[in-house]
C-alpha cells in the first residue's frame, strides 16, 4: 500500500507526466503463481497464495515509471480485477480439493484485463 500512496501523491505532484498510450496490438501479460507447495487445506497455506496472488496482480498491472490520473487509475482498476480473478481462483480450488477431488494444476494465471 506504500506504494499506492506514492503513486498518488506522484500523481498530484507531477505536472508534466507525459500520458503514452497502451499499445492495443500488445498482448495483454500474465504471470502464473505457483501453489504446488503450499497445503491449501489451512488458513496458513492461502493467506501465503493470497499474498502471491497480490504480488502477481502488482508486477502485472504496474505500468512502470511516472504516471498521470488517468493512467493511475486504469492501473488501480487492473489491480483489482486481476486480485479478485486471482482469489476466485483460489477459492475454486480449494473448494474443489475440499470435496475430495484431485486438481493437477499446480499453478493460477493472473492477467491483465
Amino acid at each position: 500500500m506504500m506504494k499506492t500512496a506514492l503513486l498518488i501523491l506522484a500523481a498530484a505532484v507531477s505536472t508534466a507526466a507525459v500520458a503514452q498510450p497502451e499499445d492495443p496490438s500488445v498482448t495483454p501479460r500474465s504471470e502464473r503463481v505457483a501453489f504446488a507447495d503450499l497445503d491449501l487445506g489451512t488458513a496458513a497455506g492461502q493467506t501465503v497464495l493470497q499474498r502471491r496472488i497480490q504480488s502477481a496482480a502488482d508486477r502485472v498491472c504496474d505500468v512502470g515509471g511516472m504516471m498521470d490520473v488517468e493512467q493511475f487509475l486504469e492501473s488501480t482498476a487492473c489491480y483489482r480485477t486481476a486480485f479478485a480473478d486471482g482469489i476466485r481462483q483460489m477459492r475454486q480450488i480449494v473448494a474443489t480439493r475440499s470435496n475430495g477431488a484431485v486438481i493437477a494444476a499446480s499453478a493460477l494465471v493472473i492477467g491483465r484485463k
